[in-house]
């Protein structure tokens, strides 16, 4: 066979390739570069990182700190995501206006965040950050695409530390509650349990003592953050969105209470190692529970709003 033949065979047998599947060029990079809105983009990205550094590392060290209140946070920016992508359908054909406009406010809050650094407050920075980032919405796609999206920036700050002062005041309480909650079950399933102070149970084999730590607060914070998450993708009516919102701290509280009892339970059926051992993931266990039941409870809600 010769050279003419073989060039010829591979022509016709090699598929042409789908314009779809090519790579970008170097050109069109560039060409992406130049474009102004993408330059716009990059800016208030950068703006936003420059000014809250700091403080994306003090929520970052939080969520990655599974004894933190703040545990769940790294799931409150999936949440956000998978918002935008329900309201995509309706919110992607909104004309893209950004406005210099929100400069004015923009700036001062971006000079504010850098000097609060110092001040060392969460709160304070958290606001701050919500505002920024809602503003460069505004600076970079105009005030129609920033009310569009303010629900999905607003669930951000589920996920940053805004509730200290008040974590420190109902910590105490919370504990007190689910300690009696445990004591209350232990006495109903016939372990004849005991107290010696208000977040100590005494077993026969096994002491259980109600730590801070074990008060609750940390599911408290995540239930309520999915129960918000709920209300917003079910659309529910406000009165079963009010259900939702009541039974969030009981519901939260009472599976703490169950979660602390079994672990008294297997404590002193298993050993003092076991229960421990047993303390370490069930947290996990309550909080999935919870998670679950409260979407039992979103269907129930829905199948009557729809009948």
């Amino acid at each position: 066979m010769d050279t003419e033949a073989v060039l010829n065979e591979v022509q016709t047998t090699t598929p042409p390739v789908d314009a779809d599947e090519r790579r970008l060029s170097l050109d069109e990079v560039l060409a992406w570069g130049r474009n102004p809105q993408f330059q716009l983009v990059m800016l208030a990205i950068g703006a936003l990182i420059f000014a809250f550094l700091p403080f994306f590392k003090l929520v970052w060290r939080q969520w990655m700190d599974m004894d933190s209140h703040y545990a769940h946070g790294l799931l409150v920016p999936l949440c956000s995501g998978f918002l935008v992508w329900t309201m995509w359908p309706k919110i992607k054909d909104i004309p893209v206006k950004g406005t210099w406009v929100a400069l004015v406010g923009l700036v001062p809050i971006l000079g504010a965040a850098a000097m609060s650094m110092r001040l060392e407050q969460p709160f304070i920075q958290s606001v701050l950050c919500i505002a920024a980032i809602w503003l460069s919405v505004v600076l970079v796609a105009g005030w129609r695409w920033a009310w569009a999206l303010a629900p999905a920036i607003a669930y951000l700050i589920l996920g940053f530390p805004i509730l200290d002062r008040i974590i420190d005041r109902a910590t105490l309480p919370l504990q007190q509650v689910s300690t009696e909650v445990a004591y209350q079950i232990l006495d109903v399933l016939g372990y004849k349990p005991f107290r010696t102070d208000s977040v100590t149970i005494n077993l026969d084999k096994f002491t259980l003592f109600v730590a801070a730590a074990c008060s609750g607060l940390k599911t408290t914070i995540a239930i309520s953050a999915a129960v918000v998450f709920f209300m917003i993708i079910s659309r529910l009516q406000f009165f079963a969105n009010l259900i939702l919102a009541t039974i969030a701290i009981p519901l939260s509280v009472f599976i703490n209470g169950v979660r602390i009892a079994m672990i008294g339970m297997v404590g002193n059926e298993y050993g003092e190692k076991a229960g421990h051992d047993f303390h370490d993931y069930s947290g996990y266990i309550a909080l999935a529970l919870c998670f679950y039941l409260l979407y039992l409870i979103t269907k129930g809600l829905e199948f009557k709003k729809k009948s």
